[in-house]
């Protein structure tokens, strides 16, 4: 038998029809990627066209990628019985294979011992981690998400939204156009107060950016007993009225979950300062849309900066199209140059601390669902 260099990279892609397979696995004297049995095998849901493919890694050691987006693609992979890890795509992914496959493995010698979204969100998996990864004999399957990889654009977006509301640059705007010299008094940041419902890896992420301004900063958290240097003040659940009122700006980065459903609704808006502006950049479903459209057209906030919506594309009917003080952005806050390539990061490094024996880096608590 030809015995290979220990350090020898076999990487291969191949198209068929709509069949795409792509192999990355190092060889190891006279060890193969068929007959290694330390080789993992992802069945990756993602449509084969997919950009985010783009971005896959091309050396990840004894790792077999199956890439596939409908259950009788994967079932003819001649790999397919080997499938021990599932990764989800939310960008095109079919998430009804997620049972599919999980299930198909229980019949196999490999069983399935880790989930990951390449994307933060996991709202789209909430019926597949009800319906397995929360029962009794699976509950040890790991899953795992994207958290942190856009931490850094999602932060920028923040505070740009919060600059273009202090500097009124939809008035500058609108004075050049009318050819106005309006020289009003511009407003900075510094002393300005900064809340944050929800401040998870992304809120404290933009609460570092909001310091460098010279911002207070202030945060809701589910256990108000775990302090943080970012924040000036932690504020429990129960408190978010003294959040709200105290805020000039509030950023919602709260996840998904049944619990967070229309948290920000006309009540919230309500108690926020007139001159408060509001700014959501975690999840669509956490906001009543109708009621911020609202508080927006009679003055009662500010102004607001939106990235995610309840349904997207935001239908042509939406009223927030109507509200002339909301910066309304199509979910691309995030998606920088380098998107993917974030995303698949995050993923190694979680398949290089299970692999070692040790606890995933991000994570997800499948009962509360981020």
């Amino acid at each position: 038998m030809f015995v290979r260099p220990l350090h020898h990279r076999l990487a291969t892609y191949r198209t068929h029809h709509h069949h795409t397979y792509i192999q990355r696995t190092m060889m190891s004297f006279s060890t193969t990627a068929d007959d290694d049995t330390s080789t993992t095998t992802v069945a990756v849901i993602c449509p084969p066209d997919s950009p985010c493919l783009n971005a896959a890694p091309k050396n990840i050691p004894h790792t077999r990628l199956l890439i596939h987006n409908d259950m009788e693609s994967f079932q003819r992979d001649p790999h397919f019985a080997d499938v021990s890890a599932i990764m989800f795509v939310a960008l095109g992914g079919n998430v009804s294979l997620l049972p599919q496959i999980f299930d198909a493995a229980e019949e196999a010698p490999k069983k399935i011992k880790w989930v990951h979204s390449l994307f933060a969100g996991v709202d789209a998996l909430a019926p597949f981690i009800k319906s397995h990864l929360l029962q009794k004999k699976h509950q040890h399957v790991p899953l795992t998400n994207g958290r942190g990889a856009f931490s850094e654009s999602l932060a920028e977006y923040v505070m740009t939204a919060a600059l273009h509301f202090n500097k009124q640059i939809s008035r500058v705007q609108q004075n050049r156009i009318a050819r106005t010299w309006d020289k009003f008094v511009m407003p900075t940041l510094a002393g300005k107060t900064i809340g944050f419902v929800g401040f998870g890896h992304i809120g404290q992420t933009t609460a570092r950016l909001a310091r460098q301004f010279g911002m207070k900063v202030v945060c809701v958290r589910n256990d108000k007993t775990k302090q943080t240097e970012l924040a000036d003040t932690v504020y429990g659940n129960e408190e978010k009225e003294a959040l709200l009122a105290e805020s000039d700006f509030v950023v919602s980065v709260l996840p998904g979950t049944p619990q967070t459903l229309d948290y920000f609704g006309s009540d919230e808006f309500a108690m926020m300062k007139p001159s408060g502006v509001f700014i959501s950049i975690g999840r669509g479903t956490v906001v009543d849309e109708d009621a911020l459209a609202n508080a927006l057209m009679k003055g009662q906030i500010s102004g607001a900066a939106l990235d995610v919506f309840k349904v997207e594309p935001l239908p042509t009917e939406s009223p927030l199209w109507d509200c002339e003080n909301l910066l309304l952005t199509a979910h691309n806050a995030d998606l920088t140059e380098d998107y993917f390539e974030l995303g698949w990061k995050v993923w190694e490094k979680n398949l290089e601390a299970i692999r070692q024996g040790e606890s995933p880096i991000t994570l997800v608590d499948k009962n509360k669902g981020y």
